[in-house]
């Protein structure tokens, strides 16, 4: 029989990180309030950077410079939806019964559930947060959102990321190295040139989507 301090536990291990919902309410690529002209510089479409350690709002790649050591997320956007590579997150938290799709050759998840027209489109199963066709009859849901509400009545879902994938990652979630290796990737994107006074160009793009298994 287990026991009460096995299910508490248990419990506990389910419930998500808690910048997963400040993520998920953000809006982002909107231009960023502290540095007006650098969408404009780099022909990006404004803060596209979230910051899992911080509570404030979405980032520029010029606002990254005050988040050292901060471990740091790209949201990418497709079909006008948001997304983020599954690279990139799987090792923060577990992403298992969401349906991943294929951009330019990289897996990705939808933050939030997208609109359906009319009886959508038929698949090998429905999300059960918003009834989207789904083509890998393995996942459950489209959307982080649709998992994410899910805790709330099915104890069989969880974002907790095991012991063996947070090795294979190579860290302790912190992802100092990661981390480091991923803002001066940004930097790059979007660095001030002091003689010029104008920014490298930037890589927010839309993508075309392919959905996978």
């Amino acid at each position: 029989m287990v026991s009460l301090k096995e299910l508490a536990r248990a419990d506990a291990e389910r419930v998500p990180p808690e910048w997963l919902r400040r993520l998920l309410e953000a809006t982002f690529f909107d231009a960023c309030p502290e540095h007006p002209g650098a969408s404009r510089a780099t022909r990006s479409a404004g803060c596209n950077l979230f910051c899992t350690r911080c509570t404030g709002r979405p980032l520029c790649s010029v606002c990254v410079s005050d988040h050292p050591g901060h471990q740091l997320i790209q949201v990418r956007k497709s079909s006008y939806h948001d997304v983020v590579k599954v690279a990139e997150v799987e090792h923060l938290l577990s992403l298992s019964l969401v349906q991943t799709y294929l951009i330019n050759g990289e897996k990705v998840v939808f933050l939030n559930r997208r609109p359906i027209s009319g009886q959508g489109k038929p698949g090998a199963s429905r999300c059960e947060g918003c009834d989207r066709g789904l083509q890998d009859d393995a996942c459950r849901f489209c959307s982080l959102r649709c998992k994410l509400e899910a805790l709330e009545w099915d104890f069989d879902v969880s974002f907790a990321v095991s012991p063996e994938s947070d090795s294979e990652s190579g860290g302790d979630g912190s992802g100092s190295d990661g981390d480091s290796s991923r803002l001066t990737k940004i930097r790059k994107l979007g660095t001030v040139s002091r003689s010029s006074g104008s920014f490298a160009a930037g890589g927010n793009m839309t993508f075309s989507l392919v959905q996978i298994g």
